[in-house]
């Protein structure tokens, strides 16, 4: 095979022969359509596999219940001997699940139990001994502690599928750990003469230090955390058999009269006097331990005294907004952000109706908890739970059944209740939406159909509208293509390419940037058969096709065989380009395809009078332009030519009379100018300038006017001078009627040297935190914090990045780049609740500082805004971490108390090894309270160790999403490409009045 020349076979030998391959004949008669409109199809001939469950349950092999309780046995047993288990962790996992799946958790709990609480039996005849003194006994007495709960947690890990499944199920049943507390309170802290000398011991220790003795502090802590986790709910058992006992004594021989102040007594001197001092030891540890039988004990002694529930939903809300703010708060768990807030839900939900006896007070402060700290981060929760849903609906997903996949979707809509940011929900889910209903990637329509009945119950017909008009379009593009399919029999030509079209309301979905590409012949004329079917059933109808949205299926023939790719219609363009040749350079693929995103960028140059150059700009630009046409809105889509020239009017300046300034001239009568300026040790592109002219018929057709049209920006490009300002990524400039986006630029003005400098200046897109972009004046926005599901305010745009350090005596110490934005909750003089959002502008923020051995500290003042960094470093482990911040600034004159102050100084954020330099692209929220975040973008910092002003290895942050990429696919080693079918997409907008639609 590799010794035969190379055949170049030709789409038109889809007739014939193609490289030795002759078209099926089954293709000619059979056309295929894709699911839902979906992208992609195949041959009649192809086979499909399909994955079904097992008809009937394998069963498990003999003695494999005993064998596998052995292994597990075993390995419980090395955990608590403290040597290696011979067993994978993973493999142990997976048969404590494949035994819980075969009913067998009643008995592998059982059997559990059994060994923990032989293995707790036998440590009580350590501390039977009398010769060991007391703080030898303490010392024991805490290391069994110690190793208990260190096992526990180990050998929780192995069986945590019977934790999560069967024990939580059975609400009497404690869960694992809870055992294991139980095991240790009933056979090691209940002994009496254990109990004594741990408590004696204590004091001891305690009264030494009181009369100046040095003491084991440590020692102290740990025990008193081991009495207070263990003895919480001993305390409650014994309150409850003392009110049992003299509920009995009454019944039993004292007067009747007596009960009611007796028990009264007992209550109060028990429980009534302790209250919060109960709660705050032991509340938490219950419900993190998710300890049913102790909480259903709390609410029914605590629903005894005067006011005790009042002082229980009081922690309780106090835990689940703090439970619930770790969830929300920290991007680095955004991928299982929802995930964890419908197992909270479900935890505090079935704590409510099992323990709280479905107390309408506790449900309606948990509604009210969860609003509060799930809107205190303003949309990203909107956004993960679309996508949530978005995963769970598309095709692919674990779900086994349609019940499971709505009893999820029901879930779903309770948190997305407590959402403010519907309207970003809206947005990301309709972009979903779009792409699986495009795509074909729907799990079933029928889900997708409940999931908007809910929506539209949840929010009412409004919300629901374009969604439901999406449905609506594909539905009919269905019935055209049934027609369209039945006309293209009756051609006489109906030509090798399967179309399947689908027609668009462009005011349903969402907008896509149309883009003019270079089809081959048959592709034109198969569009061309559509345009004249279509239009003859829908006169006055104007078709505009969306080729971004395209896709095809390409049959190619390698030497190892035949392969299909379902690829994009771009993709298919470059593609095809191999049947006609081995090697194309990138100018060749972007002549012959016309794809609009493999624009090369163009370079420019400004020179004074005597040829000296002092601006040189290399870069791409792309353009979108709304203009009338006939009273009706058009949108037009180019870039910068690389033909554009440099205007006489381009100038270097001069010294103080007049500033650097870049105009292009492109096309009839359109230009792009950049006015260049300085400001200290910076330089910026002050203003941009778009002059277009509608009369050019070329790019504005139609045009109802024909003037020339200007519009600006301010301040959209900032750096260092002696540096170029390089950004790869996309920015864009949005102005009225038009949007600016520059890509691939490398520019720099101000030069010296007449080339570009070897430093540079990288921007903010590219994640990489040395460039600031400067707004004219702060971004402050303040609002009104709504109590219900309002459309929220808009926030400011993410705050532009400073570059700030702190010089100590052995040079710098703190070196830091980031964006800063304080977002503080405050309440206003008429009692409503008000949002104060601050984005700190670099070049007008002043910064200072300290450092020694051990600790750094950043002072950045904005305005009358204050936020200082405290960071400190663990010596143990060579990290710093930042450990506090505290923040003071005046707010609106609306608020109630306009001087605002807030501190935190128990923090271990942006960790990283000395040495090293922590750094993280994705916004992270640092909260301060309950009221005050700051929040930092694009940061990166280094505190110690630095080398000048140069940041050490990077420690980067977990992203808080994944980018997908989907490249452009170009192979010299393609023989033969053979185009078999392709789906095209329209978008279409319908006029108010009759007999017209623009598509």
């Amino acid at each position: 095979m590799a010794d035969e020349p190379q055949k170049k076979p030709h789409l038109s030998a889809l007739v014939g022969h193609t490289n030795g391959l002759t078209k099926p004949a089954s293709l000619a008669a059979t056309g295929t359509r894709s699911t839902g409109g979906g992208g992609g199809g195949a041959t009649a001939s192809s086979k499909k596999l399909v994955i079904k469950n097992f008809r009937e349950r394998p069963k498990l092999p003999d003695n494999y219940t005993q064998d596998t309780w052995q292994k597990l046995h075993e390995a419980v047993g090395a955990i608590q001997s403290s040597i290696s288990i011979k067993y994978n962790l993973e493999e142990l996992y997976q048969a404590v699940e494949n035994l819980c799946s075969y009913k067998v958790s009643a008995t592998l709990y059982k059997q559990l139990r059994q060994v923990c609480e032989e293995h707790v039996k036998a440590q009580i005849l350590q501390f039977r001994e009398d010769s060991l003194d007391s703080l030898l006994f303490l010392k024991k007495i805490n290391k069994c502690w110690q190793d208990h709960c260190r096992q526990m947690i180990m050998i929780r890990s192995i069986f945590l599928f019977l934790d999560r499944t069967y024990v939580l199920q059975n609400s009497v049943l404690p869960s694992i750990w809870d055992m294991g507390l139980e095991l240790f309170r009933n056979h090691i802290i209940s002994d009496k003469q254990v109990q004594t000398k741990t408590i004696d011991g204590i004091l001891l220790l305690i009264e030494r230090e009181r009369n100046g003795e040095a003491v084991d502090r440590s020692l102290l802590r740990s025990l008193l955390s081991m009495l207070s986790d263990l003895q919480v709910p001993e305390y409650l058992h014994h309150v409850n058999k003392r009110l049992e006992e003299e509920g009995d004594r009454v019944i039993t021989y004292l007067d009747h009269s007596t009960q009611k102040p007796l028990i009264a007594c007992v209550e109060k001197q028990l429980l009534g006097e302790h209250l919060s001092a109960i709660l705050q030891k032991g509340l938490d540890s219950l419900l993190d331990e998710n300890r049913i039988p102790d909480l259903t004990q709390t609410y029914q002694l605590f629903s005894r005294v005067k006011g005790g529930q009042q002082i229980l939903l009081q922690h309780w809300s106090e835990y689940i907004k703090n439970f619930g703010t770790t969830i929300v708060v920290n991007p680095e768990k955004d991928k299982d952000m929802v995930q964890e807030l419908l197992d909270f839900k479900d935890k505090v939900d079935h704590i409510i109706e099992v323990c709280f006896q479905k107390n309408e007070k506790f449900i309606n402060l948990m509604k009210e908890s969860f609003e509060t700290f799930i809107n205190k981060r303003p949309n990203k929760p909107a956004e993960l739970i679309a996508k949530y849903v978005d995963s769970k609906l598309r095709a692919g997903n674990k779900e086994a059944t349609d019940e499971e996949l709505e009893r999820i979707l029901d879930k779903i809509m309770i948190i997305f209740r407590f959402i403010h940011g519907k309207d970003v929900f809206e947005a990301f889910y309709k972009k979903d939406l779009a792409k699986r209903l495009l795509v074909g990637k729907s799990a079933s329509v029928d889900a997708e159909k409940s999931m908007l009945s809910k929506l539209k119950h949840e929010c009412g017909a409004a919300f629901t509208s374009k969604l439901e008009g999406m449905f609506k379009d594909m539905e009919l593009s269905k019935d055209v293509m049934v027609q369209f399919k039945q006309y293209m029999q009756n051609q006489s030509d109906p030509g090798n390419i399967d179309l399947t079209v689908n027609i668009l309301t462009m005011g349903y979905w969402p907008t896509y940037t149309p883009m003019e590409v270079h089809l081959n012949s048959e592709m034109i004329k198969l569009q061309e058969v559509f345009k004249t079917f279509y239009l003859g059933k829908h006169s006055g109808r104007k078709l505009q096709w969306q080729t971004t949205l395209g896709h095809a299926v390409l049959k190619a023939e390698f030497k190892e065989g035949k392969k299909e790719f379902q690829v994009s219609l771009f993709q298919t363009l470059v593609l095809l380009m191999f049947n006609e040749g081995d090697e194309f350079s990138f100018e060749e693929i972007k002549m012959a395809t016309g794809v609009g995103f493999l624009q090369a960028s163009s370079s420019f140059e400004v020179k004074d009078s005597s040829g000296k150059v002092c601006i040189i700009a290399d870069l791409t630009v792309a353009f979108s332009v709304e203009y009338k046409n006939n009273g009706q809105k058009e949108f037009v889509h180019f870039f910068l030519p690389q033909n554009a020239s440099v205007d006489s009017q381009s100038s270097c300046g001069k010294d103080n009379a007049s500033h650097p300034v870049l105009v292009l001239d492109f096309g009839a009568g359109h230009s792009l100018t950049l006015n260049f300026s300085e400001s200290a040790d910076k330089y910026q592109v002050e203003e941009l300038v778009f002059h277009y002219n509608l009369s050019d018929a070329t790019l504005f057709p139609n045009s109802t006017t024909g003037e020339v049209k200007t519009v600006s920006q301010k301040s959209i490009i900032q750096a260092h001078m002696g540096t170029k300002y390089r950004c790869i990524n996309s920015k864009h400039i949005n102005m009225k009627n038009v949007n600016v986006t520059f890509s691939n630029v490398t520019l720099e003005a101000y030069l010296t040297n007449g080339t570009f400098s070897v430093n540079k200046t990288e921007c903010a897109e590219d994640k990489v935190s040395t460039t600031t972009v400067v707004p004219t004046t702060p971004k402050r926005t303040t609002s009104q914090v709504p109590t219900t599901n309002p459309t929220p305010t808009s926030s400011p745009s993410n705050p532009a990045v400073g570059k700030y350090n702190v010089t100590g005596p052995n040079g710098t110490c703190v070196l830091a780049y980031m964006g800063l934005q304080l977002n503080i909750t405050y309440q206003k003089k008429d009692e409503k609740m008000g949002l104060d959002l601050l984005n700190f502008i670099p070049r007008n923020t002043t910064s200072s500082g300290r450092c020694d051995n051990t600790s750094a500290l950043l002072n950045l003042t904005f305005e009358k805004t204050n936020v200082i960094f405290q960071f400190a470093l663990n010596s143990s482990a060579e990290k710093f971490f930042l450990q506090g911040v505290n923040v003071s600034t005046i707010l609106s004159p609306e608020a109630k108390n306009p001087e605002f102050k807030a501190s935190k100084n128990n923090m271990s954020e942006l960790r990283a090894s000395v040495g090293n330099s922590y750094k993280c692209s994705s916004e992270e929220n640092l909260q301060v309270t309950d009221q005050a975040f700051v929040n930092v973008f694009n940061v990166q910092i280094q505190i110690f160790k630095i080398d000048g002003d140069k940041f050490g290895p990077v420690e980067e942050c977990q992203l808080d999403e994944n980018n997908m990429l989907i490249p452009i696919i170009v192979g010299a080693a393609l023989a033969g490409l053979v185009l078999i079918v392709l789906i095209a997409y329209l978008i279409g907008r319908k006029r108010s009045h009759a007999g017209y639609q623009t598509i």
